[in-house]
């Protein structure tokens, strides 16, 4: 009889347990505003701000763009780099 009370308190204090730890969440940065920015290939100035010291795109969670807007830039930086307006890479 105590076993099966000592199970059932071991059982409670486990959920209890589990309720105690919060809902971690990842705190969404918003470094760049991308809210009224054209985004052009033709504007190298605006698209400079979406490219690292090194040259390479920055992913969504550094600029806080939306997917779509994120799938825009990278396309509007490769069309950039064709045309001679960005540079491939930095050194």
């Amino acid at each position: 009889m105590s076993e099966e009370l000592q199970n059932t308190e071991n059982q409670n204090n486990q959920k209890e347990q589990d309720n105690k730890n919060p809902i971690k969440f990842r705190y969404k940065k918003r470094v760049l505003d991308t809210r009224g920015l054209e985004i052009d290939y033709r504007k190298p100035e605006v698209l400079q701000r979406f490219i690292s010291k090194t040259g390479k795109i920055l992913p969504r969670r550094m600029t806080g763009a939306t997917a779509k807007v994120q799938r825009k830039i990278a396309k509007e930086i490769k069309r950039a780099r064709m045309a001679n307006l960005l540079p491939f890479t930095k050194r």
